[in-house]
């Protein structure tokens, strides 16, 4: 059902914030080396396979597990590996639709569109922008569509 994806470089982005944690995981782990090098040493080396299995597995299932369908005035998100989350949300329930982008997904070209419902929120994240702006008009079409007034 998951018609559209994510884009792919969304992989970029998991990449690099996989890699600044290692990098901080190595500076709190030689900080331990001072005083256990033994724990650390070990530590070091199941961070680094961690890291390693997290960037060749984990992120290429994340990125084929997540992903958005919009028909008929409802958005399904889907989202997780290990915990695997499907939401519908009718349109009905949407108050305010709002893309924003970071710094690194500005680089990347790549965006997020963040749902405000009644009492919570959802979000699709890692989209084109240009696929982020569809989604968020196509709601608002839609909105617009059953009567709804826009905010």
């Amino acid at each position: 059902m998951r018609q559209n994806l994510l884009s792919q470089r969304c992989m970029m982005i998991w990449r690099i914030r996989a890699t600044s944690l290692l990098i901080l995981y190595a500076f709190l782990d030689g900080g331990l080396f001072v005083f256990f090098p033994g724990w650390a040493v070990t530590l070091g080396l199941a961070g680094g396979i961690a890291y390693v299995v997290g960037i060749l597995v984990y992120l290429p299932m994340l990125y084929r597990h997540c992903g958005y369908f919009y028909e008929n005035g409802i958005l399904s998100i889907e989202s997780g590996v290990l915990i695997h989350h499907r939401t519908k949300i009718p349109v009905s329930r949407i108050q305010y639709c709002v893309i924003s982008q970071g710094p690194v997904q500005r680089i990347f070209g790549l965006c997020s569109v963040r749902l405000l419902l009644a009492g919570s929120f959802e979000s699709v994240n890692q989209i084109t922008l240009i696929n982020g702006y569809r989604l968020k008009n196509g709601i608002e079409a839609s909105e617009e569509h059953h009567g709804k007034e826009k905010i």
